[in-house]
């Protein structure tokens, strides 16, 4: 661990993140819930608890901090769990029990579970994925309807609280946030909606490819990122549904069946890794006499952002056909 931050501070290494809906969004949402559902019966402690607990299940995000590239195959697992997370609850309300011991314990239960599950569903929306069965299953369901910091989701969020600018609305904020979840919720559907539009588009545009999807861009869910693969091909679309284009945004060859890529993907690592990934690239590259490899994910490889590559792991292989992992660009 010591040698990673050694690494990070000279800037060798990958950087801590949290890659994750904003703690801002999933805090505006345990604000709105208490406002909306617990301050009513419980007062202002019921708004604070349920801002804290917004947060819980992001206490997996610790595994970074052992700023091992491969950590982030951990990220959204234990403390996202459906599994687990009832754990983590029970232990969260029975703290905030030592502060408000006037809150009957079930109570407690009720706005830290509510929070803490609500948190999930934020996590679903985005393509990175939560591994809801983990340690059972390593698989990460998710709905890919918003990007990972959704700027208009935070805005409906937030709006409500604009009460509190006067004295005469403040008594009204319960009921400004339950408009805002409303709104929040309104927004969701009609992504949800856009990114089938996107989906349909790219299908129409890549018939008899093995597999299609859609992954939000930033900035609305007016512009989708598709990918099509047709065998060892990948051809990516930027598609704009509300207008129903499609623009072509080139064509990525995954070498699968090269040796050195072959011998990349037996790694404990490799395997771990293609856990993580939903569109995987394995690319080969010839350098100082020597074959490497690349995996990335086009999960995250934006046509509309220019922020380089992000989630890029590099391999080395040796004459006698071993790989070994070498270095990694998280963000």
């Amino acid at each position: 661990m010591l040698n990673g931050i050694a690494r990070v501070l000279r800037g060798s290494g990958p950087p801590f993140i949290l890659p994750s809906v904003d703690p801002v969004t999933h805090t505006l949402a345990g604000v709105a819930l208490g406002e909306a559902f617990l301050r009513p019966r419980w007062g202002r402690r019921a708004v604070v608890v349920s801002a804290w607990a917004a947060n819980l299940p992001d206490i997996d995000a610790v595994v970074l901090l052992t700023f091992d590239p491969g950590a982030i195959v951990l990220r959204r697992s234990f403390g996202h769990s459906l599994l687990l997370l009832p754990l983590w609850v029970l232990a969260a309300a029975r703290l905030f029990r030592k502060k408000y011991a006037d809150i009957a314990y079930r109570d407690l239960l009720l706005m830290v579970g509510l929070s803490a599950f609500v948190h999930l569903f934020f996590d679903l929306i985005n393509s990175f994925g939560v591994q809801l069965l983990w340690p059972l299953s390593l698989s990460r369901p998710e709905l890919a309807i918003t990007f990972i910091i959704d700027l208009a989701l935070s805005a409906l969020l937030a709006a409500p609280h604009l009460a509190r600018l006067s004295p005469a609305w403040r008594p009204q904020l319960a009921w400004a946030a339950r408009a805002g979840l409303l709104a929040a919720g309104v927004y969701l559907l009609a992504s949800f909606q856009l990114r089938r539009m996107a989906l349909r588009i790219a299908r129409d545009l890549a018939p008899h490819a093995d597999w299609v999807y859609a992954f939000p861009e930033p900035f609305g869910p007016h512009r989708w990122r598709a990918v099509a693969r047709e065998g060892p091909l990948w051809r990516v679309y930027l598609v704009r549904p509300l207008v129903g284009t499609a623009e072509p945004k080139g064509t990525v060859l995954s070498r699968l069946e090269d040796p050195a890529v072959e011998a990349a993907r037996r790694t404990t690592f490799a395997r771990r890794l293609e856990t993580f990934f939903k569109a995987p690239v394995w690319e080969v590259e010839e350098s100082s006499g020597s074959r490497v490899v690349r995996a990335r994910d086009l999960r995250f490889a934006s046509v509309v952002l220019s922020r380089g590559t992000h989630f890029d792991y590099v391999f080395t292989t040796t004459p006698d056909g071993r790989a070994a992992p070498r270095d990694a660009r998280i963000w």
